[in-house]
This record gives C-alpha cells, sequence and structure tokens, in this order.
C-alpha cells in the first residue's frame, strides 16, 4: 500500500472508532438512564453540552473497569485524598516525605505502592517519584468523579458530573447531578478546606438553585475539620439575604449528623468526617423521612423581601 493509502485506511479506521463509541456511549445512557437524567435538564430549559469531562482525572482515560474499582476503593480514604493532593500541590514530582504530613510514611509507602502498581507512578531516583501522566492542577475533578461514582456504585443514583450547561441565568457549570428515586439531586463539591471557603461561593451554589431546581441539594466539603464555626454560618447569612426566612428571622439550621446539616427546605451541608458514603445515607434517610413540600422557588424572594 502507498503511504495515500495508508493514510485514508487509517481515517476511515479512525471515523468506524468514533462511530462505536459514539453507539457505545447512546447504548450505556440508556441502560444507566442518563437520557432521563438529560430529559430533567432540558425540562429545565437547560442545554447540556459537557459531561463527565476525563481529561483533569488523576488517572488516564485508559483506565479498565478493575482499576477504576481499585483507585475508587482507595479514594475512599481521606488520607489517601490528602496524599494526592499533596503531590499535586507539587506538580507530580515528590518524596514521600514532602507528602505525608497527614499520614505516617508507613501509610505513605503503602500508598506509593498502589500507584505504581496501577501505573500512575514511577521512581525518578533519589528517592523522588513522579506521576507517570501530567498531573491536574487540583483535585476537584477527580473528587466530582468520585462522588458520581459513590452515587452510581453505593446508591444505584444515574449521575452525572461535571456538568456545563447553556441557558441558565445563574451560571451553567454543575458539580454532580443525579436521580434519586426520580427526583433531581445537586451536588456541589469542595476539595479546598473550609478556611478556603468563602461567603460568594455559597452564594454562587444557592442561586444556581434557581435554574436547577432540584429536589434536594448538598453542599459537599472534603473536610473532617468542623463546619459550624465558618460554613455554616455563612449558609445562615446568604438564606437570609435570598430572602428565605422563618416569620422574618434567619432559617434555622439543623445538625442532624457529625457534622452534618440541614438548611430548610431541602439543602444538605456535609463533611467527610466517618465516612462519605455513610453521611450522605444520613441525608437520604432524612431527606424520605422529614419530608418538606417542594418549592419551585426554593422559597427564594428578591433580597431585601419576606
Amino acid at each position: 500500500m502507498s503511504q495515500k493509502e495508508i493514510i485514508k485506511a487509517l481515517e476511515n479506521l479512525r471515523k468506524d472508532l468514533q462511530t462505536l463509541q459514539v453507539d457505545f456511549l447512546s447504548f450505556k445512557e440508556k441502560r444507566e438512564k442518563f437520557s432521563e437524567l438529560k430529559g430533567v435538564l432540558r425540562r429545565r430549559e437547560l442545554d447540556l453540552f459537557r459531561q463527565n469531562p476525563a481529561q483533569l482525572l488523576c488517572f488516564p482515560p485508559g483506565f479498565s473497569p478493575a482499576e477504576k474499582g481499585r483507585f475508587y476503593e482507595l479514594f475512599k480514604k481521606y488520607s489517601f485524598r490528602l496524599f494526592l493532593r499533596e503531590i499535586l500541590l507539587r506538580k507530580g514530582i515528590f518524596r514521600i516525605s514532602e507528602v505525608v504530613r497527614f499520614s505516617t510514611p508507613d501509610t505513605g509507602r503503602k500508598y506509593l505502592q498502589d500507584l505504581m502498581e496501577l501505573g500512575l507512578a514511577e521512581a525518578l531516583g533519589d528517592s523522588q517519584y513522579r506521576l507517570c501522566y501530567p498531573p491536574p492542577p487540583s483535585l476537584g475533578p477527580t473528587l466530582e468523579w468520585f462522588m458520581a461514582e459513590v452515587l452510581r456504585r453505593e446508591f444505584s443514583c444515574p449521575a452525572l458530573y461535571g456538568l456545563r450547561c447553556r441557558g441558565g441565568r445563574y451560571g451553567g457549570d454543575y458539580d454532580v447531578v443525579a436521580l434519586l428515586e426520580g427526583s433531581l439531586l445537586y451536588l456541589e463539591v469542595k476539595s479546598s478546606p473550609p478556611k478556603n471557603i468563602e461567603g460568594d461561593e455559597v452564594h454562587a451554589f444557592l442561586t444556581r438553585l434557581k435554574d436547577l431546581i432540584p429536589h434536594l441539594a448538598i453542599f459537599f466539603v472534603d473536610t473532617e475539620l468542623r463546619l459550624k464555626d465558618k460554613i455554616v454560618p455563612f449558609f445562615e447569612t446568604e438564606l437570609f439575604a435570598l430572602g428565605l426566612r422563618d416569620n422574618g428571622n434567619p432559617i434555622g439550621i439543623q445538625k442532624i449528623g457529625d457534622e452534618i446539616f440541614f438548611a430548610p427546605p431541602r439543602v444538605y451541608i456535609l463533611g467527610s468526617r466517618r465516612s462519605i458514603v455513610k453521611n450522605l445515607g444520613i441525608c437520604f434517610h432524612h431527606h424520605f423521612a422529614y419530608p418538606h413540600p417542594f418549592s419551585a422557588g426554593w422559597g427564594f424572594d428578591e433580597p431585601g423581601k419576606g
């Protein structure tokens, strides 16, 4: 074959592969009710144009289901997430002694071995290591992927992460959306500790509810530190400013678990103390056991009213 014929054959193979990929994704979406979830967004006049981005994750797109499963189980551990976060802060080049501020050297060596067995890290010499793939700028996108996986694997919820939508009045970025027994769930994911989260982020989360109109919304901060000192007061202030009142007074935010809070009508605030899976389970049980009337507008008036 001539070089021209080879190039043409490769181009035809590429087109065939793209067609197969589209067919596979369509089949997967139908099987996992992704099309139903997209329909929920369309009925809210939100045009979804990006979902489940893979380019900023801590593992390559070619990871097998078994490799993803092993990484998922590792990622459940708070100490592993902190370990990875320290590596990313160093642009993917590190020594064990530099990335075990929140765990023991033995734990760090174990996690390094796990990364090397998964083909994610390699030795450079002189006790130095590096990630095998370009490191993402932060752990945020991988944490979004993980939270969507938790909803799929642990609660059998069709879930999408890293969404971008057109048509919203208050921005079209949504970290995780899912279907929970036919109800729309929105989950905001924060990988930063509470000290790095400010009131405008809480404000942005609450105003996005006006576009998305979820049946319940969760503000998740990946920390074992207290949320009551800073994050909960932000919610009290912002909910009051948005017009959600209780007889003219600020809404009372209830503690329903260990660093798990409920802000009526359907907002939950939680950290990762104990277990992310168990904490989400507490929120879902509370949601179904103590239902509140659903308000399409979430009870928000214009600031200064109510």
